[in-house]
């Protein structure tokens, strides 16, 4: 039932966010025009997707919550603005980004060289990396031991791309929530993910799995932006320097990970 719940939320946000405008396109052209359209809306419209604790999720009052939309309130604040926060599917995150349909994204996405060919991205701000996870009883000891194994994972993550290459019979999910039913139901031998969503949703579902040692791969995540917004990418970067210096991402950051992840 409580599974059932979450993702009922997780709907009935995305239906609240598209009939107050989240669906809508933004305005906004090359050389400053999405800037200088956030600056004069007083609003940032942000995607957040809302299913990869403790980054962000929906919480018990269907709100979305987590280091992510922390994150994406101080960006909105040091910017001037207010932040609108908008629950998208992972999986369509980028084509609606490039459709305009919100601003930017913060939502962990890894800066890699294949999505940087349709998007760009801030400065990196924060470092983190794949696990993967398996029943406690597993035979399964390193990362190499995946090898013909079924592996969930979540569609277009690094986490997939890891996972195929160590050979393992990866099956795709739309998001960790429904890979890790899986795992419980016996359909999957191990999930690959973050390694803090991977021990976040253990902790929080009492689920009995471990971590594998050793990280499938490190990453640095970025906020994700059109590739024509280079005004607002450079404003997004003096944003980040300025909370990585004025302590307030290193708050968010011990927030809910008890530490400093840059």
């Amino acid at each position: 039932m409580k599974k059932a719940v979450l993702g009922m939320g997780i709907m009935v946000l995305m239906l609240i966010m598209a009939a107050c405008g989240g669906s809508k396109e933004t305005s906004g052209s090359a050389d400053g025009g999405t800037l200088k359209a956030i600056k004069s809306k007083g609003e940032i419209h942000i995607a957040i997707e809302g299913a990869y604790p403790p980054y962000n999720y929906i919480n018990k009052s269907n709100e979305l919550e987590g280091f992510d939309v922390d994150i994406s309130n101080e960006v909105a604040k040091k910017l001037g603005v207010k932040a609108v926060l908008i629950a998208n599917p992972w999986d369509s995150m980028i084509p609606a980004l490039i459709g305009k349909k919100f601003d930017i994204i913060i939502s962990d996405m890894a800066i890699t060289e294949e999505r940087k060919k349709k998007v760009s991205f801030s400065d990196s701000y924060f470092t983190t990396g794949n696990q993967l996870f398996v029943p406690e009883d597993s035979a399964i000891k390193t990362p190499k031991d995946m090898k013909g194994k079924k592996i969930g994972v979540t569609i277009s993550t690094t986490a997939a791309e890891m996972a195929t290459k160590n050979g393992a019979d990866v099956k795709l999910y739309k998001n960790d929530f429904l890979a890790f039913e899986d795992l419980v139901a016996g359909r999957l031998d191990g999930v690959a993910t973050d390694q803090g969503v991977g021990a976040k949703i253990i902790i929080d579902r009492n689920y009995s799995f471990r971590a594998v040692d050793g990280l499938l791969n490190t990453e640095k995540a970025g906020i994700t932006i059109r590739k024509d917004d280079n005004e607002l990418r450079e404003e997004i970067n003096k944003v980040i320097a300025e909370m990585q210096k004025d302590g307030s991402f290193e708050a968010i950051s011990k927030k809910w990970f008890g530490k400093d992840i840059r």
